[in-house]
């Protein structure tokens, strides 16, 4: 006997198990997109440690101010040595930092609340930034 088409319970089979791969599809791209916004954040906190930290601080020496970034005139001039990531929910501020490291620099808000924390500099150190998952309460290196 010759089959021309598929039966009802076949095709209810196939319906089940792309709606199941779809799910899983849905769910591993939403961790996908958490994920990249973290590593985002990650490569921000590297590019301040590496290049917008030791210009505000080198500034800071030429300004008479000991190495210290933590002056509210700095933050007029953040944007010319980077582009901030928008939506953050807390203001890049770097007068906020101090010397044990904990001064909210800037915070985001991406499924987690994550915290970019500043080390103030002084006359042999620049500062220090690294990035913080508050809901997880762990510095993410």
């Amino acid at each position: 006997m010759k089959r021309a088409a598929f039966n009802l319970i076949e095709l209810i089979f196939v319906i089940i198990i792309l709606g199941i791969l779809s799910s899983v599809v849905i769910v591993k791209m939403t961790n996908m997109a958490k994920q990249a916004k973290e590593t985002q954040l990650k490569s921000f906190v590297g590019t301040l440690n590496r290049s917008v930290g030791p210009a505000i601080w080198f500034k800071s020496i030429d300004d008479n101010r000991g190495g210290s970034v933590a002056f509210a005139d700095y933050n007029a001039v953040l944007d010319k040595y980077i582009e901030m990531i928008p939506n953050y929910t807390l203001a890049p501020a770097l007068i906020n930092c101090n010397a044990e490291g904990n001064g909210i620099f800037v915070s985001y808000t991406f499924g987690k609340i994550y915290e970019v924390h500043c080390r103030d500099g002084n006359a042999t150190t620049s500062p220090d930034f690294r990035l913080y998952n508050q809901t997880g309460d762990i510095y993410m290196e």
